[in-house]
């Protein structure tokens, strides 16, 4: 699969490559794009493993019942420099 033109060979590359487009994503979002279902674990590993600082957003919603949720999105800061 290729995300920001790039050919990533797993979903934990597809999804550092989709945060280093400084975009924010979700589990629904890594679920539709990437097919996977957890996208916590491939967060641990790239903030435990891999070394990336991975950080998230609290947000709150609605799911399709209505119902109030919480979920978070992930992101890469920007770095200054």
């Amino acid at each position: 699969m290729k995300v920001n033109g790039i050919k990533c060979k797993n979903q934990t590359e597809a999804v550092l490559q989709y945060l280093k487009g400084g975009k924010y994503l979700d589990q629904t979002t890594a679920t539709k794009l990437f097919g996977t279902q957890r996208l916590g674990a491939i967060v641990y590993d790239l903030r435990h493993n891999i070394g990336y600082n991975v950080e998230k957003v609290d947000c709150k919603g609605r799911n399709k019942f209505g119902n109030p949720v919480n979920f978070c999105k992930y992101y890469l800061p920007v770095q200054n420099g």
